[in-house]
């Protein structure tokens, strides 16, 4: 009877002694998990809303797992092309759930290089209310060089950011008409910029391209007397 009440305590200590062991264990396993360190990406500034991230603007930081957030992110292009919806301290964790798509801004509308140039139109210069964005343009104007008035095409194929406020293709109810507008924003470089704000005030002509249509055209600026001579060569053609 001794012998079993023996037994039946050293099972008892055995598995007491095993629950703390594996209690231990456990306790060890959850502190080891909270202090792992963790690479991940902060920011090195502050970033405003509406910011497209960059390398320049965050930095690697090792932190406690327990301390990560759950959307904090390792790598920049996890957010690629996604745009900052609310401000970002210097500091403080880069988070996916930070991010969202850039919609409809005219800034992701343009190519490295080019700017966003609004220019006011008519129904006439403006190509009769039948321009859309992302059709691209020639620019046609008369001015006058040296006393002399001339036309010439002072660019080709520009493309067409926008119409108005408009900057994506949109049909009316019945897939006909069009929307009207007084201005329209091209993408050009600053060198075409300053030379069409130079040309403002003098009358402009946008002229629509095909979309399959990408030629630049050698076209010689033409004088009133050249276009008169060139229609009395014609009118003479007539009569022959």
């Amino acid at each position: 009877m001794k012998n079993r009440s023996t037994l039946i305590a050293l099972c008892v200590g055995l598995l007491s002694g095993l629950l703390a062991f594996f209690l231990l264990f456990q306790k060890a396993s959850e502190i080891d998990k909270r202090t792992t360190p963790i690479n991940i990406l902060v920011a090195s500034r502050y970033i405003p809303a509406g910011s497209l991230l960059t390398e320049d603007m965050v930095a690697q930081k090792v932190i406690p797992e327990s301390y990560v957030s759950p959307s904090a992110i390792q790598n920049i292009n996890v957010v690629s092309g996604l745009l900052t919806l609310v401000p970002i301290s210097a500091g403080e964790q880069i988070q996916s759930n930070k991010f969202g798509p850039s919609g409809n801004s005219l800034a992701f509308n343009l190519e490295h290089g080019l700017r966003a140039y609004t220019l006011a139109v008519n129904e006439t210069s403006g190509v009769g209310d039948l321009l859309h964005p992302g059709n691209h343009v020639d620019i046609l104007t008369k001015s006058v060089i040296s006393k002399r008035e001339i036309t010439a095409f002072v660019f080709q194929d520009i493309q067409v950011l926008a119409t108005g406020q408009k900057m994506a293709q949109s049909e009316s109810k019945n897939g006909e008409g069009t929307d009207s507008y007084s201005t329209v924003t091209l993408a050009l470089t600053p060198e075409q910029a300053e030379t069409l704000m130079y040309l403002e005030g003098q009358p402009i002509r946008l002229l629509l391209r095909s979309p399959n249509d990408d030629e630049i055209v050698a076209v010689s600026p033409k004088s009133e007397s050249e276009v008169s001579a060139k229609l009395g060569h014609f009118v003479a053609s007539l009569k022959k």
